[in-house]
């Protein structure tokens, strides 16, 4: 007779997250499901072997809502970050600071290298201004270099990257901003596709899963794709390694054209389209090119959405009625209102005769949501079929040391940030993310931000920003059924960490690190980036992405 559990894990706190204090010390998985959890030992006879895992504590795995995978690959494996907060303050701190660091990485690069710094954070700089092109030409010895802000809607562009743009850069400074930035990255990705070879792949790929691995995380929603790329090559390798990876990935093309989206939804389980790219409703507040009703605060400016409503409204329309999933990103309350008025128009969610949400009524979805108005938040709860992928890490880190807010915006739209507390309890799929590589892939980051939220009143518990990297991200995929608790019939798919997420202090969060991840049963293992392994990764059996 056939075993009801091949491996036995024991000796540990299995949080379900069915319930906040539901805990069991036992835990059978066979064929990668859960078969058996409970405080009760199995008989001997029950299960083929045991894991002791003593006193750790068990969650289940995370899923990282929204980030750029091709990009958090390319960076790994080409970039930097070229400011860190360290000791509470930004480093490097100054303009000659920042020449200093990217001249020494330049360096160990060769001459056709390009060069790619992520996580300039203007706010942190003395100057409170990004480089010029002159000045990256002086440090990077005339190499093709780009440096992104930390909120990845500005760079500064060395004069070899605008002349390999076709932007002029007789009179120009090099630094972009608004749509001639955001519009511009599937050119920039072509750029990349010339220089990055199998080497920095294999390294990209093996750096990613291994941070993935070392947080808990068996799953991403990926968001690639840039329409103004001819061929956008990446995005096609991107869909031809995805479905081989360690972990499972969501993608979402961002193409406005659905013709160019339908090879990819082959792929998929079910289509999805949109996220950032040409699917932004605006840019970001660092950049001043978020869309607002009222004017930035120090500019006296506004920035128009990209987008007329119409538009907006026939884009959302035409994919919708291809079955899709549609995400959009939106900061700024006009560019909210943008999205939300699109959705609107396609109906509530709705219910089929069983009283719950089908299977095909998966949520529509808004990246960001950071400053909605009131009628805004009161409408997505009205919907009832709009989902939220947010990043409150950011918000904890600009109100502690990089002062965007504070600084660009009136206070009455700083007020505006969005209410987390008031939208879990209406029961809206809310779910933190890293945007990576915009930010750290550290959830634990985002779970802060949550737990010390800066809009007082609406910060969640530890359990509910758990809740929001496991249960949620079920829900906002469709997945409810497959993986987000530890129950029987689901995936296997865990971490361990030493660390009581739920009852613990908030400073705890600082530095959680996963000493095991397991994704349908199996220890998602450090990888070494080597070609081999790489070639070995492309003879697997392929996944829906």
């Amino acid at each position: 007779m056939s075993k009801l559990i091949d491996t036995l894990f024991s000796g540990a706190f299995f949080h379900t997250m069915l319930a906040e204090g539901e805990v069991y010390n036992y835990l059978g998985v066979k064929d990668g499901l859960i078969t058996y959890i409970s405080d009760t030992r199995p008989h001997k006879r029950a299960y083929n072997r045991e894991v002791r895992l003593d006193g750790l504590h068990v969650y289940p795995s995370l899923t990282d809502a929204h980030l750029h995978l091709m990009y958090s690959i390319a960076i790994a494996a080409m970039g930097f970050h070229i400011c860190e907060i360290s000791s509470g303050a930004v480093v490097p701190d100054s303009i000659e600071g920042v020449g200093k660091r990217l001249s020494a990485y330049c360096k160990g690069r060769g001459d056709n290298d390009i060069i790619i710094a992520n996580s300039y954070i203007t706010q942190g700089i003395r100057e409170k201004r990004m480089p010029t092109r002159q000045e990256l030409d002086e440090w990077t010895g005339s190499r093709r270099a780009i440096v992104y802000t930390v909120d990845g809607h500005s760079s500064a562009m060395s004069t070899a990257m605008l002349n390999a743009l076709d932007i002029e850069s007789e009179g120009h400074d090099g630094r972009l901003t608004g749509t001639e930035h955001d519009f511009r990255q599937g050119r920039i990705t072509e750029i990349m596709t010339e220089s990055i070879g199998l080497r920095d792949i294999a390294r990209g790929i093996a750096s990613f899963v291994n941070q993935c691995a070392s947080f808990g995380i068996t799953r991403v929603c990926a968001f690639d794709g840039n329409g103004d790329s001819k061929n956008d090559t990446l995005m096609d390798l991107l869909a031809f390694i995805a479905p081989r990876l360690d972990i499972d990935v969501f993608l979402y093309p961002q193409y406005m054209d659905l013709e160019r989206a339908r090879p990819f939804w082959k792929k998929m389980r079910r289509p999805r389209i949109g996220g950032c790219g040409q699917w932004q409703m605006d840019g970001a507040v660092g950049s001043h090119s978020a869309a607002f009703y009222s004017p930035y605060a120090d500019t006296g400016k506004t920035a128009a959405c990209y987008y007329t409503q119409n538009f907006v409204n026939d884009s959302v329309q035409s994919a919708d009625a291809e079955g899709c999933q549609i995400a959009s990103h939106a900061i700024g309350d006009a560019a909210i209102d943008r999205i939300l008025e699109a959705y609107d128009l396609l109906g509530s969610g709705k219910q089929c005769q069983c009283g719950k949400r089908c299977h095909a009524d998966i949520p529509q979805r808004i990246e960001h949501f950071e400053f909605p108005s009131d009628e805004a938040v009161n409408k997505v709860i009205a919907n009832g079929n709009i989902a939220l992928a947010v990043q409150p890490g950011f918000a904890w880190i600009d109100s502690r040391y990089l002062k965007t807010y504070e600084n660009y915006l009136p206070p009455d739209t700083i007020k505006q940030q969005l209410p987390l507390k008031r939208l879990y309890d209406a029961g809206i799929a809310l779910c933190a993310s890293s945007d990576s590589p915009v930010q750290n892939i550290d959830p634990f980051l985002q779970m802060l931000g949550m737990m010390e939220f800066s809009i007082q009143g609406q910060s969640l518990s530890n359990y509910e920003a758990l809740y929001c990297y496991t249960m949620n991200p079920a829900r906002i995929t469709g997945n409810e059924d497959y993986f987000g608790t530890l129950e029987t019939g689901k995936e296997a798919s865990f971490f361990t960490c030493q660390t009581d997420l739920i009852n613990c202090s908030h400073d705890a969060f600082s530095g959680v690190k996963a000493l095991h991840t397991y994704i349908r049963g199996k220890d998602l293992r450090r990888k070494k980036g080597t070609l081999g392994e790489f070639a070995g990764m492309l003879f697997r059996r392929t996944k829906k992405i």
